[in-house]
C-alpha cells in the first residue's frame, strides 16, 4: 500500500476512534426505564444545560425534591451525571448529590406531555394520566371542557335530594342540611326506596371530581357509550357478566336469543348503545343475582311486566320506586323481557347518549348541557352510581385493555388545586347551636341553617364580642371572640369544622352607623335614637309611607328577629334599617307607648307583662321597657300600669 495512502487511512481511523471515544464520554451511556431521583444534598442541587459545571445553571432543586431520570452520562472529566426532567423542562445534575431508584412510574414523554397540554388538562390531572400512559401507552385521553365553574357545579349538585347515598354508609357521607336531617330526632330523611338519604357535599365533591377516578378502573366511567362493533364483542360481554344472572340462558326460550348476552348485544346494535354499558346498568339496577323486583314479572298488580333499566322508577308518596317503574312498563307494553331490554336500550340511547350524556359520568351528572341542566335529567340519584358501573365496564374490556381506547374526561374552571378527598371519620354536623354579638341583635335572628348576618353598631364602637357554640361536641369553632372593628364595615367569618373535617362558614357584616346626614326623615314621627309617635294599629305600609330614606339609601322594616316585615302592624321592637350599596348602615328601633309585647296594640297582655315586671316575675328591657314607661319618668311603676288599664277601658288616651 502507498505510504501516503496508509498514512491517510491511519489518520482517518484515529480520528474516528477519537470521535467515538469523545462521544462515549459526553453522550448517553445508559438509558433508564422509569427512574426517580431525589436530591440528597441538603444544600440543594443545580440543574444545568449540559453535563458539566461549565454549563450554565437553569434552576436549582431543593433538598428532598424529586425528578425523572431520563439517562446517565459522563462529563469530560469522567464524572457521572443524570439527564433529568423536572419543573417542566430537561436538564443535567451531577449524580453524587442525588439518590435514584427504579420504579414502575411514567417516564417523561415529550409528545405525550405536549398533547396533554394541547388538550387543556390542568397540571393536577397530569400526574394520574402519566401513570395510565405508562401502563397503557395506546390509550387516548381527551379533555372534555365543560365551561362550568367548579363551585357553581357543586352548589347545584348539593341541592338536597339531587344526590343520594345509602344510609348504611358513614355519617360523614350523609347530609345534615335543612330537609335532609331532623336535628330534633337525629334521623335522616329517606328520599328513595331501600334507605337512600341525601349525600353530603363532601362526598358529592369526591364523586364529581374526575381526578379521583383516573385509575385503571374508575376511568371507564369516561368511556363513550356509543356502539362500536370493533371493540364490543359477545366474548367481551360474557366476560363482563360472568358470575351474574346475565351469564345464564335467557328465560324466554328463543332461537334468536339463547342467552342474555345475545339479547344485550342485539339491543346495543339496534340502539347504537354500548352493550357493555347496557349490561352494567342492568346489574347495578337489578343486582348481580337478578332479584330486583322490577324484573321478577310476579309483582302483585303488575304481573307480566318488566323494567330492566328501572326507567321512571322513583319513589313518590303514593307508589314505591318499583311500582312507578312497572307502571311505566305497562304504558310501554313491556310484557316480555326482550321488549324491556331492546326498547329500554333505545330509550337510553335517545334520552342520554344523544343528549350529551354519552358516558357513565355524564349520564349521572349531566355536565355538558349548560349550568341550568346540571343535577337534572340524571339517570340515577345514587352519587356513586357512575363509579360503581365503571368497574363492571372495565371487566368487559379486560381482554383488550392494551388497545387504543379513548376516554373523554371532564375539566372544570377554577377547580381545587388537588383532588377532593373522601370525607373522614366522624359526622358532618358543622352547624352552630348559637351565634350572638354581646349587646346587639343580629339581623336576621340566628338560625343554624342561615349563613349570612348583618349588624349595625354606633359609630364610636371599636370592638365587639362574638359568641359562638357548635351543636356537636366534636366540632371546632374558630373566628369568634373579641373582634376589632376597622373602617366603616368589618366582615367576620366564623368557621365550624365538623368531626369529619367538613367546614361551614357563618358570615357577619358589622357596619358602623353613618352620620346624622344619613338619618331617615318623617313629618309624622319623631326620629332620633328611637322612632316614636307611631299610633296603635299602624300598618307597615302606612308607616313606611310616612318615612323618607335619604338620597342614595333604601330602607326596610324588620322585626326583632331581623326578618323584613311587609304586612301587618308596626310594633315596639321593630326596626327601620337603612341600606346603602346593599349593606345595612343604620338601624333605628321603634317604640310605641303602651305596646309592650310588640304587636302594635295595647291589650291586657301588655298590662300583664308590665305587672309581672313590677313584681319581678318577668323582666322587660330596652325598647320594651321604654314602651311600658307611659309617663316618661324613666321607670316602670304602678302609675304606668294604671294609665294602660284606663286606656283599655276608655277613660284615658295614651298619645304616641
Amino acid at each position: 500500500m502507498d505510504k501516503c495512502k496508509r498514512k491517510n487511512n491511519l489518520i482517518l481511523i484515529f480520528t474516528i476512534m477519537i470521535v467515538l471515544a469523545f462521544a462515549a464520554i459526553i453522550s448517553t451511556s445508559e438509558a433508564f426505564g422509569a427512574t426517580k431521583g431525589t436530591v440528597s444534598d441538603k444544600a440543594g442541587l443545580n440543574v444545568r444545560k449540559g453535563p458539566g459545571t461549565d454549563y450554565s445553571v437553569l434552576y436549582a432543586l431543593s433538598y428532598g425534591e424529586t425528578f425523572d431520570v431520563l439517562a446517565t452520562t459522563n462529563d469530560k472529566a469522567g464524572e457521572k451525571w443524570y439527564r433529568i426532567y423536572a419543573r417542566g423542562q430537561e436538564g443535567y445534575v451531577i449524580a453524587k448529590y442525588a439518590k435514584v431508584e427504579e420504579t414502575d412510574d411514567y417516564i417523561y414523554n415529550k409528545t405525550f406531555e405536549e398533547n396533554l397540554t394541547a388538550q387543556g388538562f390542568p397540571e393536577s390531572y397530569k400526574e394520574y394520566l402519566r401513570k395510565l400512559h405508562a401502563a397503557h401507552p395506546k390509550w387516548v385521553f381527551k379533555a372534555q371542557k365543560t365551561g362550568l365553574n367548579w363551585n357553581d357545579v357543586i352548589a347545584k349538585q348539593s341541592i338536597v335530594g339531587r344526590n343520594l347515598i345509602h344510609e348504611s354508609y358513614p355519617d360523614s357521607w350523609k347530609s345534615k342540611e335543612y330537609g335532609a336531617y331532623d336535628p330534633s330526632t337525629g334521623k335522616y330523611v329517606i328520599f328513595d326506596s331501600g334507605g337512600y338519604v341525601a349525600a353530603s357535599e363532601s362526598i358529592i365533591k369526591y364523586y364529581v371530581d374526575p381526578r379521583n377516578f383516573l385509575d385503571e378502573t374508575g376511568i371507564f366511567q369516561f368511556m363513550s357509550h356509543s356502539y362500536d362493533s370493533s371493540t364490543q364483542t359477545k366474548s367481551g360481554l360474557q366476560s363482563l357478566v360472568a358470575g351474574t344472572f346475565l351469564a345464564g340462558t335467557f328465560p324466554e326460550k328463543s332461537t334468536k336469543y339463547p342467552t342474555y348476552s345475545d339479547v344485550i348485544m342485539d339491543a346495543g346494535k339496534q340502539s347504537k348503545a354500548n352493550p357493555y354499558v347496557l349490561a352494567s346498568m342492568i346489574l347495578v339496577e337489578q343486582g348481580s343475582d337478578g332479584r330486583g323486583h322490577s324484573i321478577s314479572g310476579t309483582e302483585n298488580g303488575y304481573k307480566g311486566l318488566y323494567n330492566f333499566f328501572n326507567i321512571n322508577a322513583y319513589k313518590t308518596s303514593s307508589h314505591s320506586a318499583v311500582e312507578n317503574g312497572l307502571i311505566y312498563a305497562r304504558t310501554k307494553g313491556w310484557t316480555t323481557r326482550v321488549k324491556s331490554i331492546i326498547e329500554g336500550a333505545a330509550y337510553y340511547a335517545k334520552e342520554y347518549i344523544n343528549n350529551n350524556q354519552n358516558t357513565q359520568y355524564l349520564k349521572k351528572f349531566n355536565m355538558m348541557n349548560g349550568l341550568s341542566s346540571v343535577a337534572t335529567h340524571q339517570y340515577m340519584t345514587n352519587v356513586k352510581g357512575a363509579a360503581d358501573e365503571a368497574s363492571r365496564l372495565r371487566q368487559g374490556y379486560s381482554s383488550i385493555m392494551d388497545t387504543a381506547l379513548t376516554f373523554n374526561i371532564p375539566v372544570y374552571n377554577n377547580m381545587p388545586a388537588v383532588a377532593c378527598s373522601q370525607p373522614g371519620k366522624g359526622n358532618n354536623d358543622y352547624f352552630l347551636k348559637s351565634l350572638s354579638v354581646s349587646g346587639y341583635s343580629l339581623m336576621p335572628a340566628f338560625n343554624m341553617y342561615t349563613s349570612d348576618y348583618e349588624l349595625v353598631v354606633p359609630a364610636n364602637v371599636t370592638s365587639v364580642t362574638i359568641n359562638a357554640a357548635a351543636r356537636d361536641s366534636g366540632a371546632k369553632v374558630s373566628g369568634s371572640g373579641k373582634i376589632n372593628l376597622t373602617g366603616n364595615t368589618t366582615k367576620v367569618t366564623v368557621i365550624v369544622t365538623s368531626s369529619s373535617g367538613a367546614t361551614k362558614k357563618y358570615n357577619i357584616t358589622i357596619a358602623k352607623e353613618v352620620g346624622s346626614e344619613a338619618n331617615p326623615t318623617s313629618s309624622k314621627y319623631k326620629i332620633g335614637k328611637q322612632i316614636t309617635g307611631v299610633g296603635f294599629n299602624t300598618s307597615v305600609s302606612t308607616f313606611k309611607s310616612n318615612i323618607k330614606a335619604p338620597t342614595g339609601y333604601t330602607l326596610k322594616v324588620t322585626n326583632s328577629s331581623g326578618k323584613e316585615v311587609t304586612s301587618g302592624n308596626v310594633g315596639t321592637g321593630m326596626n327601620v334599617v337603612l341600606y346603602k350599596g346593599g349593606s345595612a348602615v343604620k338601624s333605628i328601633p321603634v317604640v310605641i307607648k303602651g305596646d309592650v309585647n310588640g304587636d302594635g296594640k295595647l291589650t291586657s297582655a301588655d298590662v300583664l307583662f308590665a305587672q309581672r315586671h313590677i313584681i319581678k316575675t318577668y323582666t322587660l328591657s330596652g325598647v320594651y321597657l321604654n314602651g311600658a314607661d307611659i309617663n316618661g319618668d324613666g321607670k316602670l311603676g304602678s302609675v304606668d300600669v294604671l294609665y294602660m288599664q284606663r286606656h283599655i277601658v276608655g277613660t284615658y288616651t295614651i298619645k304616641n
